[in-house]
């Protein structure tokens, strides 16, 4: 019996930890003004179950670069624009969109896409830098869209 409750108690510590660091991940974005390529790559390669949740904003960024969900000239300290970031988003959700994007699945078409779809608001530029908050909104909206991570 001893062994048992030790033995969850161990996995009850193991979960915290994991929760802990994904909830720092998460506090991180949040904080950003202008999110960077690494901040905005960790919950798409997470959903996409490219990386684990214990891993870094870099490992997620490397692992959404080599299955070419954006450019290899992109580093990680680089800024997201909106147009890039629903890019992103539409290639790991999977989201089909509309003609043009189907055709091109170029960033501008995907920030046609969500604007079209009312996940961004229509005065949204696809130039300006996306801040933490952005990216956590149009991450939600995503995963309502795609029934999320079945």
């Amino acid at each position: 019996m001893k062994k048992l409750i030790s033995l969850f108690a161990i996995a009850l510590f193991a979960s915290l930890s994991v929760f802990a660091q994904s909830s720092e991940q998460l506090s991180k974005i949040l904080k950003s003004e202008k999110v960077t390529f690494a901040e905005a790559s960790y919950l798409p390669a997470v959903y996409a179950n490219l990386v684990s949740e214990e891993s870094t904003e870099e490992e997620a960024f490397k692992a959404l670069q080599d299955n070419g969900y954006f450019d290899a000239e992109i580093t990680p300290d680089s800024q997201v624009n909106l147009s890039q970031l629903c890019n992103i988003y539409m290639k790991v959700f999977d989201i089909k969109g509309g003609l043009l994007y189907s055709i091109f699945k170029s960033p501008r078409y995907a920030f046609k896409e969500f604007k079209a779809i009312s996940v961004l608001p229509s005065e949204a530029d696809p130039s300006m830098a996306a801040s933490g908050r952005d990216s956590i909104d149009i991450f939600n909206c995503c995963l309502e869209i795609s029934g999320g991570n079945e």
